[in-house]
């Protein structure tokens, strides 16, 4: 209900316009209706709002629109992670040499029980696609040339971080994790290691359990396959 001041209540219909004209807030003593006016909380988490740099963010639909139109160059690599455009770093001979090492691995082993896709497209909401360097996804009639993968298609999720690393341990971590996404893996180039995230916690945006290898071997089981990578061969060691 709006609070109106006494003096307005009673002026003559006449006079109305020319008060409104005049009108200038009074103080909460003079309300007929006082208003109940609750402190700020400074602790509360949530994040402020920037209302003189607001961020137009985009849509999948019309991130898509701006690559069909050839807003990017060939050698571009962006990503869309809540509806913000990011630039990738470029791939090194590091990076590149462990991403084509990890597919050579993946990829015999798994014929016919998985399909592992190098840099492809996944898609995790309506502002967020992004461009691991290699997902084992699920195995489907169409091998997804209808729609990109999304979260609950991926077996397992690697990226190869060098310069990436702090995106790939907190922002994208997070999505990973809000997805559902069971197994992450970073292949630490940094310091030499290879760190293996499970069980995700979607309403935390967290995974509940790490391990962390520099040398040995990874066990798991993909779609009922089981695998030993050896930690050496992947770091190039």
């Amino acid at each position: 209900m709006t609070a109106v001041p006494t003096s307005a209540a009673q002026t003559p219909s006449s006079q109305l316009g020319r008060y409104h004209r005049t009108f200038r807030p009074p103080r909460t003593a003079g309300l007929r209706y006082p208003l109940a006016i609750e402190p700020i909380d400074r602790t509360s988490p949530v994040e402020a709002i920037d209302t003189r740099n607001p961020i137009h963010r985009l849509s999948i639909e019309h991130f898509h629109r701006l690559i069909d139109a050839g807003v990017f160059g060939d050698g571009d690599r962006v990503e869309l992670i809540d509806g913000e455009m990011r630039d990738m770093p470029p791939i090194g001979p590091d990076h590149g040499s462990t991403t084509d090492q990890l597919n050579q691995v993946f990829t015999p082993a798994l014929i016919g029980r998985a399909i592992v896709r190098v840099q492809g497209a996944l898609v995790l909401d309506d502002a967020t696609e992004l461009y691991p360097d290699l997902t084992l996804l699920r195995p489907r009639e169409d091998r997804y040339r209808s729609a990109n993968p999304v979260g609950d298609d991926v077996l397992l999720l690697i990226e190869v971080a060098d310069s990436s690393l702090q995106l790939d341990q907190t922002v994208k971590l997070a999505k990973y994790a809000r997805s559902g996404i069971r197994r992450y893996w970073i292949v630490d180039l940094i310091h030499r290691a290879i760190h293996v995230y499970s069980d995700p916690d979607r309403f935390q945006r967290r995974y509940r359990q790490l391990q962390s290898f520099t040398s040995g071997e990874i066990a798991l089981r993909i779609e009922e396959t089981g695998l030993r990578i050896d930690v050496g061969q992947v770091l190039g060691g």
